[in-house]
């Protein structure tokens, strides 16, 4: 009877060693399952931002070629900063001659910066010489907060080396801390795409007769 027993307890020993075994394999399927449909989650995840990102430039290379008026461009870009950038603290200029004259502008003080000399010592004006963006106030969390008492990032409107105007940022909106990669592509498709756009609107409002 005690050798029965003891064959029984074997038998059973065995048989949870067996499922204990099992449960550990499954367990294991079960965590590679789980990291599979992570890694799926993150790849979609990623492939619908870029997507995103795809379509805001399409919209905004569309956009910038719905008008041959400066004046209308200027508007476009301005709602293009507000709606695919995230901005309602911002000003864009047309250079003439040494100066830059603020087309259109909202949420701040319009009159303070009407026009601006190309040679002022701040962010604005060596944007405008250089033709380089300056963008690094609004790439670190925390620094995007609208303030209308001096820019936080400049971005020319440029054809070729040539300065064309300046997409001025006073600041991003509350709900977004700062300008990530794609804001950045952004704005660079805006400034060339811009500048493009500005010279040959200029281009058609000069030879319209009078």
């Amino acid at each position: 009877m005690r050798e029965e027993l003891r064959h029984e307890n074997e038998a059973l020993r065995a048989e949870v060693a067996t499922l204990r075994a099992e449960n550990g394999r499954l367990r294991a399927s079960l965590a590679r399952r789980e990291e599979d449909e992570q890694w799926r989650a993150q790849r979609q995840g990623l492939v619908e931002a870029e997507l995103a990102h795809l379509v805001r430039l399409r919209v905004a290379t569309q956009r910038l070629h719905e008008t041959l008026q400066p004046l209308e461009l200027l508007d476009i870009l301005q709602d293009l900063l507000i709606n695919l950038v995230g901005s309602e603290t911002l000003g864009i200029f047309e250079r003439e001659g040494a100066e830059l004259v603020l087309r259109v502008s909202l949420g701040i003080d319009a009159e303070r910066f009407r026009r601006l000399p190309l040679g002022e010592d701040g962010p604005i004006g060596r944007s405008a010489r250089t033709g380089a963006s300056w963008l690094d106030e609004l790439l670190d969390t925390g620094c995007a907060q609208n303030r209308t008492d001096g820019p936080r990032a400049c971005v020319p409107l440029r054809l070729g080396g040539h300065v064309l105007g300046m997409m001025v940022l006073f600041g991003l909106l509350p709900h977004k801390p700062r300008l990530e990669p794609g804001d950045r592509e952004l704005l660079e498709l805006l400034a060339t795409e811009g500048g493009r756009a500005l010279y040959c609107a200029r281009g058609m409002a000069a030879g319209k007769p009078s």
